[in-house]
């Protein structure tokens, strides 16, 4: 199977597994709040998960079973836990407030972003009749609204989210228009491990960070 008919009953699947995760993708860019990032990037990599198990089924790739279970396990699962935990209970996040532009501001500036993916990626350009006429231009939209999640927000665990954000935008793409193992694989290792440096970077940027605050009495008394 070459492509995926946009009328078919796995082509209707992937639009709507795209609209929602750019939903999820404008939830995020709405919130202030630490743990509905997680939340929001956690629902998001679930119903990506469901994508790839639509396009496994389309395409009879064992392959692509196989990482739709492991982006369940691991980005549905695996690094919202690790995040909430590690990041979020450790340094006591709660609110963001180091934020550049009201939410208002963001979320107009997103809808343009969406309006601009759908220019650039231009469908028309596509073959008729396959789902990533459809699919490319949502998943362009997932893409920028990731970076600007990265741009507006200036606290390292938004930015965080805001950069595996732009990954399941690369990865939405990449499952509607790739039928073969092997991309998809390189893609996806290179950007998880940047991904895994930069929950190591916020880890640490927080920890120095609380260090930084911390009074010399303070200090002080940790001493044994």
């Amino acid at each position: 199977m070459t492509g995926l008919a946009a009328t078919s009953a796995a082509g209707v699947l992937l639009d709507l597994s795209g609209v929602l995760i750019l939903l999820l993708a404008f939830a995020c860019l709405g919130s202030k709040l630490f743990n509905r990032y997680v939340a929001y990037y956690g629902a998001q990599s679930v119903v990506l998960s469901f994508a790839a198990a639509v396009a496994a089924w389309a395409f009879g790739s064992v392959e692509l079973w196989i990482l739709a279970g492991l982006t369940l396990a691991i980005k549905g699962a695996g690094i919202p836990l690790a995040t909430r935990r590690l990041l979020l209970r450790r340094l006591a996040l709660a609110r963001d407030t180091a934020i550049s532009t009201g939410l208002s501001t963001s979320l107009i500036t997103g809808g343009a972003l969406t309006a601009f993916a759908y220019l650039v990626t231009r469908p028309q350009l596509l073959p008729r009749g396959l789902v990533a006429a459809a699919v490319v231009p949502l998943s362009t939209a997932v893409i920028l609204l990731g970076a600007l999640v990265m741009v507006v927000r200036r606290h390292t665990v938004a930015q965080l989210i805001g950069w595996l954000i732009v990954e399941n935008g690369v990865f939405l793409g990449a499952i509607t228009l790739v039928a073969t193992f092997p991309f998809i694989v390189e893609a996806g290792i290179f950007l998880d491990i940047a991904a895994g440096v930069l929950i190591m970077l916020g880890f640490v940027s927080g920890l120095t960070r609380q260090l930084a605050q911390a009074s010399a009495a303070e200090l002080r008394g940790l001493r044994g």
